[in-house]
Protein backbone atom coordinates (compact mmCIF):
# COMPACT_ATOMS: atom_id res chain seq x y z
CA UNK A 1 0.00 0.00 0.00
CA UNK A 2 1.09 3.56 -0.70
CA UNK A 3 0.57 5.95 2.20
CA UNK A 4 0.77 9.74 2.27
CA UNK A 5 -0.86 12.79 3.83
CA UNK A 6 -2.95 14.92 1.46
CA UNK A 7 -4.36 18.42 1.77
CA UNK A 8 -7.76 18.58 0.05
CA UNK A 9 -9.62 21.61 -1.26
CA UNK A 10 -12.49 20.90 1.16
CA UNK A 11 -11.41 20.59 4.82
CA UNK A 12 -12.16 17.29 6.60
CA UNK A 13 -15.33 17.18 8.70
CA UNK A 14 -14.53 13.92 10.45
CA UNK A 15 -15.73 11.75 7.56
CA UNK A 16 -13.61 8.88 6.22
CA UNK A 17 -13.93 7.71 2.63
CA UNK A 18 -13.24 4.46 0.81
CA UNK A 19 -13.09 4.18 -2.96
CA UNK A 20 -12.89 0.82 -4.68
CA UNK A 21 -10.94 1.42 -7.88
CA UNK A 22 -9.65 -0.92 -10.58
CA UNK A 23 -6.12 -0.39 -9.33
CA UNK A 24 -7.09 -1.17 -5.73
CA UNK A 25 -9.03 0.22 -2.74
CA UNK A 26 -8.25 3.79 -1.73
CA UNK A 27 -8.97 5.00 1.82
CA UNK A 28 -9.02 8.63 2.99
CA UNK A 29 -8.83 9.05 6.76
CA UNK A 30 -9.35 12.51 8.34
CA UNK A 31 -6.38 13.93 10.24
CA UNK A 32 -5.68 17.24 11.97
CA UNK A 33 -4.57 20.48 10.29
CA UNK A 34 -6.99 20.00 7.38
CA UNK A 35 -5.30 16.87 6.05
CA UNK A 36 -6.34 13.38 5.06
CA UNK A 37 -4.28 10.24 5.45
CA UNK A 38 -4.20 8.23 2.22
CA UNK A 39 -3.93 4.44 2.16
CA UNK A 40 -3.95 3.26 -1.45
CA UNK A 41 -3.68 -0.43 -2.27
CA UNK A 42 -1.54 -0.76 -5.39
CA UNK A 43 -0.49 -3.82 -7.36
CA UNK A 44 3.11 -4.71 -6.52
CA UNK A 45 4.14 -4.33 -10.17
CA UNK A 46 2.82 -0.74 -10.23
CA UNK A 47 4.34 0.31 -6.91
CA UNK A 48 7.73 1.61 -8.18
CA UNK A 49 5.99 3.78 -10.80
CA UNK A 50 3.57 5.29 -8.26
CA UNK A 51 6.34 6.03 -5.75
CA UNK A 52 8.45 7.65 -8.50
CA UNK A 53 5.73 10.12 -9.58
CA UNK A 54 6.37 13.76 -8.77
CA UNK A 55 3.85 15.51 -6.52
CA UNK A 56 1.71 16.99 -9.30
CA UNK A 57 1.57 13.65 -11.15
CA UNK A 58 0.75 11.83 -7.93
CA UNK A 59 -2.05 14.26 -7.05
CA UNK A 60 -3.46 13.98 -10.58
CA UNK A 61 -3.48 10.18 -10.27
CA UNK A 62 -5.28 10.39 -6.92
CA UNK A 63 -7.75 12.96 -8.26
CA UNK A 64 -8.58 10.77 -11.25
CA UNK A 65 -9.35 7.76 -9.07
CA UNK A 66 -10.95 9.44 -6.06
CA UNK A 67 -12.94 12.19 -7.78
CA UNK A 68 -13.83 15.63 -6.42
CA UNK A 69 -15.79 14.77 -3.28
CA UNK A 70 -13.08 16.62 -1.34
CA UNK A 71 -12.48 19.24 -4.00
CA UNK A 72 -9.11 19.50 -5.73
CA UNK A 73 -6.18 18.07 -3.80
CA UNK A 74 -3.66 20.81 -3.06
CA UNK A 75 -0.62 19.14 -1.56
CA UNK A 76 0.88 15.70 -0.97
CA UNK A 77 3.22 14.78 1.84
CA UNK A 78 6.07 12.31 1.71
CA UNK A 79 5.10 8.97 0.20
CA UNK A 80 6.07 5.57 1.54
CA UNK A 81 4.86 2.02 1.12
CA UNK A 82 4.51 -1.15 3.12
CA UNK A 83 3.41 -4.72 2.28
CA UNK A 84 -0.13 -5.79 3.07
CA UNK A 85 -0.90 -9.19 4.49
CA UNK A 86 -3.28 -10.95 6.83
CA UNK A 87 -1.45 -12.16 9.94
CA UNK A 88 -2.98 -13.93 12.92
CA UNK A 89 -1.04 -15.26 15.89
CA UNK A 90 -1.29 -19.04 16.28
CA UNK A 91 -1.64 -18.62 20.04
CA UNK A 92 -3.31 -15.67 21.69
CA UNK A 93 -2.79 -16.72 25.29
CA UNK A 94 -0.30 -18.48 27.50
CA UNK A 95 -0.03 -18.43 31.28
CA UNK A 96 0.28 -14.73 32.26
CA UNK A 97 0.32 -13.62 28.62
CA UNK A 98 -2.58 -12.35 26.49
CA UNK A 99 -2.17 -10.84 23.03
CA UNK A 100 -4.42 -7.97 21.95
CA UNK A 101 -4.53 -5.62 18.97
CA UNK A 102 -1.82 -5.90 16.33
CA UNK A 103 0.12 -8.33 18.50
CA UNK A 104 -2.73 -10.81 17.93
CA UNK A 105 -3.85 -9.91 14.40
CA UNK A 106 -2.78 -7.62 11.56
CA UNK A 107 -5.45 -6.94 8.93
CA UNK A 108 -5.51 -5.24 5.56
CA UNK A 109 -6.56 -1.59 6.14
CA UNK A 110 -9.37 -1.78 3.53
CA UNK A 111 -12.09 -1.78 6.20
CA UNK A 112 -10.22 0.07 8.94
CA UNK A 113 -10.89 -2.78 11.35
CA UNK A 114 -7.46 -3.26 12.89
CA UNK A 115 -7.81 -0.46 15.44
CA UNK A 116 -11.45 -1.34 16.17
CA UNK A 117 -10.53 -4.96 16.86
CA UNK A 118 -7.77 -3.86 19.20
CA UNK A 119 -10.17 -1.66 21.18
CA UNK A 120 -12.63 -4.54 21.49
CA UNK A 121 -9.83 -6.89 22.56
CA UNK A 122 -8.85 -4.47 25.33
CA UNK A 123 -12.47 -4.01 26.46
CA UNK A 124 -13.07 -7.76 26.71
CA UNK A 125 -9.77 -8.44 28.47
CA UNK A 126 -10.54 -5.70 31.01
CA UNK A 127 -13.99 -7.19 31.60
CA UNK A 128 -12.57 -10.67 32.13
CA UNK A 129 -9.80 -9.53 34.48
CA UNK A 130 -12.12 -7.39 36.61
CA UNK A 131 -14.55 -10.30 36.96
CA UNK A 132 -11.72 -12.69 37.87
CA UNK A 133 -10.43 -10.24 40.48
CA UNK A 134 -13.89 -9.98 42.05
CA UNK A 135 -14.04 -13.75 42.30
CA UNK A 136 -10.59 -14.00 43.86
CA UNK A 137 -9.18 -15.87 40.85
CA UNK A 138 -5.62 -15.76 39.53
CA UNK A 139 -5.64 -13.06 36.83
CA UNK A 140 -2.81 -14.69 34.87
CA UNK A 141 -4.07 -18.25 35.03
CA UNK A 142 -4.62 -19.95 31.69
CA UNK A 143 -8.22 -20.71 32.62
CA UNK A 144 -8.87 -17.00 33.20
CA UNK A 145 -7.24 -15.89 29.96
CA UNK A 146 -9.03 -18.63 28.02
CA UNK A 147 -12.30 -16.85 28.78
CA UNK A 148 -10.89 -13.81 26.98
CA UNK A 149 -9.60 -15.84 24.01
CA UNK A 150 -12.86 -17.75 23.57
CA UNK A 151 -14.92 -14.56 23.81
CA UNK A 152 -12.87 -12.78 21.16
CA UNK A 153 -12.39 -15.66 18.71
CA UNK A 154 -15.59 -15.29 16.68
CA UNK A 155 -15.29 -11.51 16.21
CA UNK A 156 -11.62 -11.73 15.24
CA UNK A 157 -12.25 -14.53 12.74
CA UNK A 158 -15.23 -12.76 11.18
CA UNK A 159 -13.31 -9.50 10.73
CA UNK A 160 -10.33 -11.35 9.25
CA UNK A 161 -12.45 -13.33 6.79
CA UNK A 162 -14.51 -10.32 5.65
CA UNK A 163 -11.46 -8.09 5.25
CA UNK A 164 -9.41 -10.68 3.38
CA UNK A 165 -12.41 -11.61 1.22
CA UNK A 166 -13.02 -7.99 0.23
CA UNK A 167 -9.39 -7.52 -0.74
CA UNK A 168 -9.41 -10.62 -2.95
CA UNK A 169 -12.73 -9.61 -4.46
CA UNK A 170 -11.65 -6.11 -5.44
CA UNK A 171 -8.24 -6.99 -6.85
CA UNK A 172 -9.53 -9.89 -8.97
CA UNK A 173 -9.38 -8.79 -12.64
CA UNK A 174 -11.66 -11.55 -14.01
CA UNK A 175 -14.75 -10.09 -15.68
CA UNK A 176 -17.29 -12.51 -14.08
CA UNK A 177 -15.90 -11.68 -10.64
CA UNK A 178 -16.05 -7.94 -11.35
CA UNK A 179 -19.66 -8.21 -12.54
CA UNK A 180 -20.67 -10.24 -9.48
CA UNK A 181 -18.86 -7.75 -7.23
CA UNK A 182 -20.59 -4.74 -8.77
CA UNK A 183 -24.00 -6.42 -8.55
CA UNK A 184 -23.33 -7.32 -4.93
CA UNK A 185 -22.42 -3.73 -4.06
CA UNK A 186 -25.54 -2.48 -5.82
CA UNK A 187 -27.72 -4.99 -3.96
CA UNK A 188 -26.16 -3.96 -0.65
CA UNK A 189 -26.91 -0.32 -1.42
CA UNK A 190 -30.54 -1.15 -2.25
CA UNK A 191 -31.11 -3.31 0.84
CA UNK A 192 -30.80 -1.17 3.99
CA UNK A 193 -31.32 -4.15 6.37
CA UNK A 194 -28.33 -5.95 4.84
CA UNK A 195 -26.29 -2.77 5.05
CA UNK A 196 -27.20 -2.38 8.73
CA UNK A 197 -26.17 -5.97 9.49
CA UNK A 198 -22.79 -5.41 7.84
CA UNK A 199 -22.36 -2.08 9.63
CA UNK A 200 -23.13 -3.69 13.01
CA UNK A 201 -20.53 -6.36 12.29
CA UNK A 202 -17.87 -3.78 11.45
CA UNK A 203 -18.78 -1.73 14.53
CA UNK A 204 -18.48 -4.82 16.71
CA UNK A 205 -21.93 -4.50 18.25
CA UNK A 206 -23.18 -7.96 17.33
CA UNK A 207 -23.24 -10.74 19.88
CA UNK A 208 -22.08 -10.55 23.48
CA UNK A 209 -20.62 -7.16 24.37
CA UNK A 210 -18.26 -6.26 27.23
CA UNK A 211 -19.36 -3.59 29.67
CA UNK A 212 -17.13 -0.88 28.23
CA UNK A 213 -18.67 -1.44 24.77
CA UNK A 214 -22.11 -0.91 26.32
CA UNK A 215 -21.06 2.34 27.99
CA UNK A 216 -21.00 0.78 31.45
CA UNK A 217 -18.38 1.14 34.14
CA UNK A 218 -16.25 -1.89 34.97
CA UNK A 219 -17.18 -1.55 38.65
CA UNK A 220 -20.79 -2.48 37.96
Amino acid sequence: AVISNLTPGIPPNGTAFERFTESGPMAMLPLNEGRYGLVWTVDEAQLPEVIALNDSEFLARIQQRFGYRLGRFQRAGRRSSYPLSLVRAKEHIRPRVALIGNAAHALHPITGQGFNLGIRDAAVLADVLVEASRNGEDLGALATLKVYADWRRRDQQAASLVTDGLVRLFINPLLPVRIARDLGMLALDLLPPAKRILARQFMGINGRLPRLARGLSLDR
